[in-house]
């Protein structure tokens, strides 16, 4: 299941990027983007253990198995996180009422006051395998997205987590992507709280930056 994850994400992070005009050449077991990559998204991912590499010129990494050293190669370590599955909820008759998905432009200014960022584009929520999601009442937002075969979750922003926020999540991803696992990863009380809310915990990865001085 943590390479279904992994590629969920190796997806995402295709999009976006590509979004943001990058080339992005995959392999079985490295992505690697270039041109100008998004400021949180990585110049480079690497899937397996194992491999012989050398990295010194890119600016960010993610060690999708949390299995190398990239001190040597000038890089900081930023932080390590969990790769999280659950199975989605079938039973979709008592859907959270105070959500709102994403359909148009308005509602997208709406969602990124919530979601302060600036790497992603403001027609994103116009993509059929993508959802953004957010709640005026809870003050919380997330990202859902579908490479086909599983739902991956981002950039979850709440005042507060808890089991209730979680299976609120769950439930709309599991109705607008029927069937598909959920994926993702998160550390810290978010990793926490994503566990009780009935996720697995499926192994590390690790995410590396060059520091500039």
């Amino acid at each position: 299941m943590r390479q279904a994850a992994i590629q969920n994400n190796f997806d995402w992070c295709r999009l976006i990027c590509k979004l943001h005009g990058c080339t992005v050449k995959e392999t079985d077991d490295q992505w690697i983007a270039t041109g100008d990559v998004p400021a949180l998204y990585p110049e480079v991912m690497i899937r397996t253990p194992h491999q012989h590499l050398t990295f010194d010129t890119a600016s960010s990494i993610k060690d999708c198995t949390a299995s190398y050293d990239f001190s040597k190669d000038g890089l900081t370590h930023l932080f390590t996180a969990e790769w999280i599955a659950r199975q989605p909820i079938y039973d979709r008759r008592a859907l959270p009422p105070d959500w709102t998905v994403v359909t148009n432009v308005r509602l997208a200014e709406q969602f990124f006051k919530l979601v302060d960022v600036h790497d992603l584009p403001r027609d994103l929520f116009n993509r059929k395998e993508v959802r953004l999601f957010f709640s005026d009442q809870q003050q919380a937002a997330f990202i859902a997205f579908s490479n086909g075969q599983t739902t991956g979750l981002s950039h979850l922003t709440s005042d507060y987590l808890d089991e209730r926020l979680w299976d609120d999540v769950i439930r709309l991803s599991s109705a607008h992507f029927p069937g598909q696992r959920i994926v993702g990863y998160e550390y810290g009380d978010q990793l926490i709280t994503a566990l009780e809310a009935g996720f697995d915990d499926i192994g590390p990865l690790a995410v590396w930056t060059r520091m500039t001085p």
